[in-house]
């Protein structure tokens, strides 16, 4: 994710917007062209900051994956006529949640993932109690056909009307009082998405943020889409073997390779930030030169001993990937599925289960790394998954064989 505005490179959504928060907070999120994208950004930002956040809506939007994560709830109604979709709750409720977090944040208006906005005449919903309106607008609009891609562009005044969409019109339907500013409640601010890579875009919005400043009006640009997280991969080859008889990662397995082989061919394909062995086994590490390989000394320590070693070479990853060494069954394509679903941002811990219960591996948000820095003993992450419950969530293997580990011959 990108952020900008007239300072330079921004490192948050609230400073690039230039937002003094008050306490309890009411932001409503307006225009088209990233609104839930920038809500549940900017919900994590504050999450992370330590703020508890509520997000709701007006009007509809579509229905999240998750209502719940961490610091983050989401407070909205089942839409009876589109199950994709959920809508305002009610009123007092609705009324009721400035009081019950740091910041709410409504998604107060429709686009139908049109990159700009010309309201209609019930648009947009925006609470009284409002302190902060945030207009969102695509510049991948620019150069369009107006009646692609500007919401209801039938409404627009006749003199706004064109065929295709230039800076002129762009800042216009913006920065109207009909438009971006329709029912506007308290501090103003604009948020020119979808930048991107395009020069073109990223031209277009320095100068439309010039003519807005001379409007009065503050604006931040840049792209929402998220930053690739760097995932660290630690696999845990430490383990003494005891009920296996002998050390098992070298155990020759039917296909011929030896026990540990099977993990470290999975993950060899893989794209990752980096890739670690944690063992107490020299002949374990000669197998994975390709590979950041840290010596266990205190193997007698448990699990957590391998965690944290693998914790601090995985240095300053986004995330940690902990996969146990002896599922021999577990296939590449399995731990790309865990991968992909960790990126998609809804959950801060993803693990692999079989039949809806927990299994290995699991990823883990840089966000308890202190708390895993913290454990002791064979306790591994359990602790930290018993407290943190509604960040979890479980992708299904694609068989048992996948999730069994090999303790005895």
């Amino acid at each position: 994710m990108e952020l900008w505005n007239f300072r330079g490179k921004q490192g948050n959504i609230t400073e690039a917007l230039q937002i003094r928060l008050p306490e309890h907070a009411v932001i409503s999120v307006v225009g088209a062209g990233g609104k839930t994208s920038l809500i549940f950004a900017w919900a994590r930002e504050l999450a992370d900051a330590g703020k508890s956040v509520v997000i709701t809506t007006t009007t509809h939007m579509y229905r999240p994956e998750r209502m719940e994560e961490g610091n983050i709830r989401i407070v909205v109604s089942d839409d009876p006529e589109r199950p994709d979709k959920v809508t305002a709750p009610p009123a007092e409720i609705l009324e009721g949640l400035r009081e019950k977090a740091d910041v709410v944040l409504i998604e107060a208006d429709g686009s139908r993932r049109m990159p700009l906005k010309w309201p209609a005449d019930r648009e947009p919903v925006i609470p009284d109690y409002t302190d902060i309106t945030v207009c969102v607008a695509g510049l991948s609009a620019l150069g369009g056909k107006t009646a692609d891609v500007v919401y209801n562009a039938a409404g627009l005044p006749e003199r706004f009307q064109r065929d295709t969409v230039d800076m002129n019109l762009m800042h216009a339907v913006i920065s109207s009082r009909d438009g971006g500013q329709k029912g506007v409640r308290g501090d103003f601010r604009v948020f020119m998405n979808q930048v991107d890579d395009d020069i073109d875009r990223l031209a277009a919005a320095y100068r439309l943020q010039q003519i807005f400043a001379v409007m009065g009006i503050q604006s931040a640009w840049g792209s929402l889409k998220p930053d690739e997280p760097k995932i660290a991969i630690i696999l845990e080859a430490a383990g003494d073997s005891k009920r296996f008889g002998s050390n098992k990662l070298l155990h020759i397995m039917d296909d011929g390779r030896p026990m540990i082989a099977s993990i470290l061919d999975a993950v060899r394909p893989l794209e990752a930030y980096k890739k670690i062995l944690v063992t107490q086994y020299d002949e374990v590490a000669a197998m994975a030169a390709d590979m950041e390989v840290v010596m266990n000394d205190r193997p007698d320590l448990g699990i957590s001993r391998s965690m944290q070693l693998g914790l601090k070479a995985g240095g300053d990853a986004d995330a940690f990937m902990f996969c146990v060494c002896d599922q021999p069954g577990l296939t590449a394509s399995t731990i790309e599925r865990l991968i992909g679903e960790y990126k998609k941002g809804t959950a801060g811990i993803v693990s692999l289960a079989w039949q809806g219960k927990m299994c290995n591996p699991k990823i883990f948000s840089s966000r308890y790394k202190e708390e895993l820095m913290c454990l002791s003993g064979d306790t591994g992450g359990r602790q930290i998954l018993a407290s943190h419950k509604d960040a979890i969530l479980l992708v299904e293997a694609e068989s048992e064989d996948e999730v069994k580990d090999i303790d005895r011959l």
